[in-house]
Protein backbone atom coordinates (compact mmCIF):
# COMPACT_ATOMS: atom_id res chain seq x y z
CA UNK A 1 0.00 0.00 0.00
CA UNK A 2 2.72 2.55 0.79
CA UNK A 3 4.77 1.76 -2.56
CA UNK A 4 1.40 2.02 -4.18
CA UNK A 5 0.66 5.66 -2.41
CA UNK A 6 4.08 6.37 -3.21
CA UNK A 7 3.94 5.48 -6.72
CA UNK A 8 1.26 7.86 -7.31
CA UNK A 9 2.41 10.65 -5.87
CA UNK A 10 5.55 10.20 -8.08
CA UNK A 11 3.00 9.73 -10.92
CA UNK A 12 0.91 13.12 -10.44
CA UNK A 13 4.61 15.11 -9.89
CA UNK A 14 6.33 14.15 -13.25
CA UNK A 15 2.91 14.58 -15.09
CA UNK A 16 2.50 17.64 -13.47
CA UNK A 17 5.99 18.44 -14.56
CA UNK A 18 5.29 17.03 -17.91
CA UNK A 19 1.92 19.27 -18.44
CA UNK A 20 3.24 22.84 -17.54
CA UNK A 21 7.09 22.48 -18.07
CA UNK A 22 7.10 23.26 -22.03
CA UNK A 23 4.99 25.87 -21.26
CA UNK A 24 7.20 27.64 -18.86
CA UNK A 25 10.05 26.96 -20.84
CA UNK A 26 8.45 28.98 -24.30
CA UNK A 27 8.29 32.49 -21.59
CA UNK A 28 11.59 31.48 -20.34
CA UNK A 29 13.76 30.08 -22.69
CA UNK A 30 17.08 28.50 -20.62
CA UNK A 31 19.69 26.01 -20.97
CA UNK A 32 18.04 22.65 -19.63
CA UNK A 33 20.94 21.18 -16.90
CA UNK A 34 21.52 18.51 -14.67
CA UNK A 35 22.48 19.71 -11.59
CA UNK A 36 25.47 18.20 -10.02
CA UNK A 37 24.15 16.03 -6.31
CA UNK A 38 25.73 16.17 -3.37
CA UNK A 39 27.85 13.45 -2.22
CA UNK A 40 25.81 10.14 -1.13
CA UNK A 41 26.00 10.66 2.63
CA UNK A 42 24.29 13.98 2.50
CA UNK A 43 21.82 12.35 -0.27
CA UNK A 44 21.18 9.48 2.42
CA UNK A 45 20.28 11.98 5.30
CA UNK A 46 18.09 14.00 3.22
CA UNK A 47 15.98 11.15 2.37
CA UNK A 48 15.11 10.85 6.01
CA UNK A 49 15.17 6.70 5.92
CA UNK A 50 13.89 6.87 2.47
CA UNK A 51 16.41 5.98 0.58
CA UNK A 52 14.55 3.51 -2.33
CA UNK A 53 12.19 7.00 -3.05
CA UNK A 54 15.63 9.41 -3.04
CA UNK A 55 17.08 7.07 -5.52
CA UNK A 56 13.88 6.41 -7.68
CA UNK A 57 13.42 10.41 -7.84
CA UNK A 58 16.93 10.82 -8.94
CA UNK A 59 16.62 8.24 -11.76
CA UNK A 60 13.25 9.73 -13.26
CA UNK A 61 14.90 13.37 -12.89
CA UNK A 62 17.61 11.77 -14.73
CA UNK A 63 15.53 9.85 -17.43
CA UNK A 64 13.22 12.92 -17.73
CA UNK A 65 16.39 14.91 -18.46
CA UNK A 66 18.20 13.12 -21.09
CA UNK A 67 15.18 12.85 -23.01
CA UNK A 68 14.44 15.94 -22.79
CA UNK A 69 17.77 16.61 -24.47
CA UNK A 70 18.07 13.71 -26.53
CA UNK A 71 14.51 13.42 -27.93
CA UNK A 72 12.77 17.22 -27.78
CA UNK A 73 15.70 19.90 -27.64
CA UNK A 74 18.32 17.52 -30.14
CA UNK A 75 21.33 18.35 -27.52
CA UNK A 76 23.89 16.29 -26.12
CA UNK A 77 23.32 15.31 -22.57
CA UNK A 78 25.83 16.09 -20.28
CA UNK A 79 27.04 12.18 -20.11
CA UNK A 80 29.08 12.68 -16.98
CA UNK A 81 26.54 14.28 -14.56
CA UNK A 82 24.00 11.69 -15.89
CA UNK A 83 26.40 8.91 -15.03
CA UNK A 84 27.06 10.47 -11.06
CA UNK A 85 23.56 10.60 -10.69
CA UNK A 86 22.83 6.85 -11.48
CA UNK A 87 26.32 6.29 -9.84
CA UNK A 88 24.77 7.99 -6.64
CA UNK A 89 20.90 6.33 -7.18
CA UNK A 90 22.35 3.06 -7.00
CA UNK A 91 24.45 4.14 -4.21
CA UNK A 92 21.44 4.49 -2.03
CA UNK A 93 19.74 1.68 -3.38
CA UNK A 94 21.92 -0.88 -5.39
CA UNK A 95 18.73 -3.05 -6.20
CA UNK A 96 17.38 -0.25 -8.32
CA UNK A 97 17.62 -2.33 -11.72
CA UNK A 98 16.00 1.03 -13.59
CA UNK A 99 19.44 2.67 -12.69
CA UNK A 100 21.51 -0.18 -14.39
CA UNK A 101 19.28 -0.66 -17.41
CA UNK A 102 18.98 2.95 -18.73
CA UNK A 103 22.52 3.12 -17.85
CA UNK A 104 23.65 0.83 -20.64
CA UNK A 105 20.70 2.06 -22.55
CA UNK A 106 22.75 5.19 -22.82
CA UNK A 107 26.40 4.73 -22.06
CA UNK A 108 27.73 1.71 -23.92
CA UNK A 109 27.73 3.26 -27.39
CA UNK A 110 30.44 5.81 -26.12
CA UNK A 111 33.82 3.53 -25.54
CA UNK A 112 35.31 6.54 -23.10
CA UNK A 113 32.32 5.74 -20.63
CA UNK A 114 32.71 2.02 -20.63
CA UNK A 115 34.84 1.61 -17.95
CA UNK A 116 32.85 3.96 -15.69
CA UNK A 117 30.01 2.04 -16.60
CA UNK A 118 31.24 -1.41 -16.37
CA UNK A 119 32.17 -0.32 -13.02
CA UNK A 120 28.26 0.85 -12.32
CA UNK A 121 27.02 -2.84 -13.60
CA UNK A 122 29.58 -4.67 -11.57
CA UNK A 123 27.83 -2.73 -8.33
CA UNK A 124 24.52 -4.30 -9.71
CA UNK A 125 25.96 -7.31 -10.23
CA UNK A 126 26.72 -7.78 -6.52
CA UNK A 127 23.61 -7.11 -5.33
CA UNK A 128 21.17 -8.22 -8.06
CA UNK A 129 23.13 -11.96 -8.21
CA UNK A 130 19.83 -13.37 -9.84
CA UNK A 131 19.60 -10.53 -13.00
CA UNK A 132 21.44 -12.46 -16.02
CA UNK A 133 20.86 -9.43 -18.03
CA UNK A 134 23.84 -7.31 -15.64
CA UNK A 135 26.53 -9.82 -16.59
CA UNK A 136 24.94 -10.06 -20.14
CA UNK A 137 25.57 -6.24 -20.61
CA UNK A 138 29.50 -6.34 -18.89
CA UNK A 139 29.28 -9.21 -21.69
CA UNK A 140 28.47 -6.90 -24.71
CA UNK A 141 30.65 -4.38 -23.28
CA UNK A 142 33.86 -6.40 -23.20
CA UNK A 143 33.37 -7.77 -26.30
CA UNK A 144 31.90 -5.02 -28.67
CA UNK A 145 33.67 -1.66 -26.88
CA UNK A 146 36.96 -3.14 -25.09
CA UNK A 147 37.68 -6.15 -27.68
CA UNK A 148 38.38 -8.31 -24.85
CA UNK A 149 36.63 -11.81 -25.75
CA UNK A 150 38.09 -13.97 -23.16
CA UNK A 151 36.44 -11.60 -19.96
CA UNK A 152 33.33 -11.22 -21.68
CA UNK A 153 33.05 -15.62 -22.03
CA UNK A 154 33.47 -15.22 -17.94
CA UNK A 155 30.52 -12.74 -17.43
CA UNK A 156 28.27 -14.81 -20.53
CA UNK A 157 29.23 -17.98 -18.24
CA UNK A 158 27.29 -16.05 -15.73
CA UNK A 159 24.37 -15.04 -17.35
CA UNK A 160 24.44 -18.42 -18.94
CA UNK A 161 24.15 -19.92 -15.41
CA UNK A 162 21.04 -17.73 -14.08
CA UNK A 163 19.47 -18.09 -17.40
CA UNK A 164 20.15 -22.32 -17.95
CA UNK A 165 16.90 -22.22 -20.48
CA UNK A 166 19.11 -20.18 -23.09
CA UNK A 167 20.94 -21.78 -25.97
CA UNK A 168 21.88 -19.12 -27.27
CA UNK A 169 23.91 -17.99 -24.17
CA UNK A 170 25.51 -21.14 -23.91
CA UNK A 171 26.92 -21.62 -27.25
CA UNK A 172 28.10 -17.69 -27.25
CA UNK A 173 29.86 -18.23 -23.89
CA UNK A 174 31.68 -21.39 -25.60
CA UNK A 175 32.32 -19.16 -29.03
CA UNK A 176 33.22 -16.23 -26.91
CA UNK A 177 36.47 -18.34 -24.96
CA UNK A 178 37.15 -19.21 -28.49
CA UNK A 179 37.25 -16.12 -29.90
CA UNK A 180 39.55 -14.84 -26.78
CA UNK A 181 42.04 -17.86 -27.65
CA UNK A 182 41.08 -19.82 -24.99
CA UNK A 183 39.39 -22.87 -26.83
CA UNK A 184 40.17 -25.15 -24.30
CA UNK A 185 37.96 -23.50 -21.43
CA UNK A 186 35.44 -23.43 -24.23
CA UNK A 187 35.13 -27.00 -24.32
CA UNK A 188 35.91 -27.39 -20.20
CA UNK A 189 32.54 -25.36 -20.15
CA UNK A 190 30.35 -27.54 -22.37
CA UNK A 191 31.07 -30.09 -21.02
CA UNK A 192 30.52 -29.34 -17.25
CA UNK A 193 26.80 -27.74 -18.80
CA UNK A 194 25.81 -31.01 -21.08
CA UNK A 195 25.41 -33.42 -18.23
CA UNK A 196 23.32 -31.17 -16.25
CA UNK A 197 21.08 -30.52 -19.63
CA UNK A 198 17.83 -31.60 -19.52
CA UNK A 199 15.80 -30.00 -22.62
CA UNK A 200 17.12 -31.96 -25.67
CA UNK A 201 16.95 -29.08 -28.15
CA UNK A 202 19.62 -27.24 -26.04
CA UNK A 203 21.26 -30.55 -25.16
CA UNK A 204 21.73 -31.16 -29.34
CA UNK A 205 23.22 -26.74 -29.49
CA UNK A 206 25.72 -27.98 -27.21
CA UNK A 207 27.01 -31.10 -28.52
CA UNK A 208 27.30 -29.35 -31.72
CA UNK A 209 28.89 -26.46 -30.49
CA UNK A 210 31.44 -28.75 -28.45
CA UNK A 211 32.34 -31.47 -31.49
CA UNK A 212 33.17 -28.03 -33.23
CA UNK A 213 35.32 -26.72 -30.70
CA UNK A 214 37.32 -30.24 -30.17
CA UNK A 215 37.90 -29.88 -33.68
CA UNK A 216 39.36 -26.78 -33.54
CA UNK A 217 41.46 -27.82 -30.46
CA UNK A 218 42.28 -30.04 -32.45
CA UNK A 219 44.11 -28.54 -35.40
CA UNK A 220 45.21 -26.09 -33.07
CA UNK A 221 47.76 -28.68 -31.57
CA UNK A 222 48.59 -29.69 -34.76
CA UNK A 223 49.57 -26.05 -36.07
CA UNK A 224 51.36 -25.94 -32.34
CA UNK A 225 53.54 -29.00 -33.21
CA UNK A 226 54.18 -27.98 -36.71
CA UNK A 227 55.36 -24.99 -35.47
CA UNK A 228 57.71 -26.58 -33.29
CA UNK A 229 58.62 -29.07 -35.58
CA UNK A 230 59.60 -26.84 -38.81
CA UNK A 231 59.78 -23.16 -36.76
CA UNK A 232 57.06 -21.55 -38.90
CA UNK A 233 53.49 -21.65 -39.41
CA UNK A 234 52.04 -23.74 -42.26
CA UNK A 235 50.32 -21.70 -44.63
CA UNK A 236 47.31 -23.84 -44.51
CA UNK A 237 45.86 -26.31 -42.94
CA UNK A 238 45.97 -28.90 -45.62
CA UNK A 239 50.27 -28.47 -44.68
CA UNK A 240 49.63 -30.60 -41.45
CA UNK A 241 48.63 -33.19 -43.84
CA UNK A 242 50.97 -33.14 -46.35
CA UNK A 243 53.33 -32.66 -43.52
CA UNK A 244 51.86 -35.80 -41.39
CA UNK A 245 51.47 -33.94 -38.50
CA UNK A 246 47.71 -35.40 -38.80
CA UNK A 247 46.19 -37.88 -41.26
CA UNK A 248 42.87 -35.52 -42.42
CA UNK A 249 41.35 -32.45 -41.18
CA UNK A 250 37.88 -32.79 -39.63
CA UNK A 251 34.82 -31.57 -40.64
CA UNK A 252 32.91 -29.02 -39.38
CA UNK A 253 29.98 -29.70 -37.27
CA UNK A 254 27.61 -26.94 -38.89
CA UNK A 255 28.97 -27.61 -42.67
CA UNK A 256 31.46 -25.26 -43.11
CA UNK A 257 35.26 -25.60 -43.85
CA UNK A 258 37.64 -25.19 -41.58
CA UNK A 259 41.06 -22.95 -42.82
CA UNK A 260 43.98 -20.67 -41.22
CA UNK A 261 43.87 -16.98 -41.47
CA UNK A 262 47.16 -14.87 -41.76
CA UNK A 263 47.35 -14.37 -38.04
CA UNK A 264 47.26 -18.11 -37.54
CA UNK A 265 43.95 -18.46 -35.93
CA UNK A 266 41.89 -21.75 -37.25
CA UNK A 267 38.65 -20.08 -38.14
CA UNK A 268 35.21 -21.67 -40.23
CA UNK A 269 33.64 -20.72 -43.02
CA UNK A 270 30.01 -21.62 -40.94
CA UNK A 271 31.39 -19.14 -38.37
CA UNK A 272 30.17 -22.14 -36.18
CA UNK A 273 26.32 -20.73 -36.69
CA UNK A 274 23.60 -22.83 -37.22
CA UNK A 275 21.44 -21.51 -40.38
CA UNK A 276 24.86 -21.40 -42.23
CA UNK A 277 24.42 -22.28 -46.03
CA UNK A 278 26.30 -22.00 -49.28
CA UNK A 279 24.51 -20.05 -51.55
CA UNK A 280 24.33 -20.61 -54.94
CA UNK A 281 27.60 -18.75 -56.60
CA UNK A 282 29.38 -21.03 -53.82
CA UNK A 283 29.60 -17.77 -51.63
CA UNK A 284 28.60 -18.20 -47.93
CA UNK A 285 25.70 -17.06 -46.31
CA UNK A 286 25.57 -16.22 -42.74
CA UNK A 287 21.42 -16.80 -42.09
CA UNK A 288 21.52 -17.05 -38.01
CA UNK A 289 24.45 -15.62 -35.68
CA UNK A 290 24.00 -18.52 -33.46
Amino acid sequence: MRRLLIGIILLSLFAGVNYYYPTYQERHPSPLRLHRLPPTLALEIMSLGNRELMAETIFFNTEFYFGEKVGWRKETPELRRLYDALDKATDLDPYNMDCYYFAQGTLSWIKPAITHLNRLLEKGLKHRTWDWYIPFFLAANYYFQLKKPAKAARYLKLASRLNPKSALLATLTARMFYEGNETEAGIIYLKSMIPDTRNPLLRKKLIKRLMALEAIRFLEKAVDKYRGKYHHRPKSLMELVTSGIISSIPPDPYGGKFYLTKQGKVYTTSKLAEGWRKTKNGGNKDRKSE
